[in-house]
């Protein structure tokens, strides 16, 4: 069918936080834009109300990464770093996030994140029943943009 594009199965995903970590991860989400909306009534000369929504301010999302534990411990250490310093802009980094297609290896998507910093580190549930033991890193950032593979 011309025009057709089928959808892409993305079920590898690399990160990239230079220089606390680099390497796969098991899921991200909260890749998300939002701007906040408000709502503006006005009325007419005939005193119809008119309700208008209008574009707020920006709202960054929270990027929750889940990945296997390994023995790099940059995450750790870059956590480390936001409880002990107290100028944050000298702990943001830029990243960057890519999703490879499942069939041939090539880069499908890219989001980059703009001075992140992570809030929170989920260690693992230790359990012998579980594969791997995982844990959650909670990202903040400022911006993030959809570029193509």
């Amino acid at each position: 069918m011309p025009g057709f594009t089928d959808p892409f199965r993305s079920q590898t995903f690399y990160i990239e936080f230079s220089p606390h970590f680099t390497g796969a991860v098991l899921k991200v989400s909260g890749l998300a834009y939002e701007r906040e909306v408000k709502t503006v009534e006005q009325a007419t000369s005939s005193g119809r109300i008119i309700i208008n929504q209008l574009p707020g301010k920006y709202m960054p999302a929270t990027l929750t990464i889940t990945k296997a534990i390994t023995s790099n411990k940059g995450f750790w250490e870059w956590r480390k770093k936001v409880l002990e310093m107290t100028d944050i802009s000298k702990i943001r980094v830029n990243g960057t996030i890519t999703a490879y297609d499942y069939a041939n290896g090539n880069v499908t998507m890219q989001w980059h994140v703009v001075n992140a910093w992570p809030s929170r580190i989920k260690g693992p549930t230790l359990n012998v029943e579980a594969d791997s033991a995982q844990e959650e890193i909670e990202i903040c950032y400022e911006e993030l943009k959809q570029v193509e593979g």
